[in-house]
């Protein structure tokens, strides 16, 4: 089981962003679930040169909008 050290109830994301990696990191997500987000305007996504920005506050609002799991579903 990969464990997410970075990643804890109630951490926040940092000030700015994210590389795509460090967003799939700290998350949780894939990189695939990561685009999808964003083509559905649900993730704002910034470029800096080749560098893809991931928007730390839309990053924790998508997190926090997902829905809880159920406890009879594993």
């Amino acid at each position: 089981m990969k464990m997410h050290p970075k990643r804890f109830p109630g951490s926040q994301p940092p000030c700015g962003g994210f590389t795509i990696k460090g967003a799939c990191e700290w998350s949780g997500l894939s990189r695939t679930a990561l685009y999808r987000a964003a083509s559905s305007g649900q993730l704002l996504l910034r470029k800096a040169g080749r560098t893809t920005i991931v928007d730390g506050a839309s990053l924790a609002a998508l997190i926090e909008g997902l829905p809880f799991a159920s406890k009879d579903r594993s």
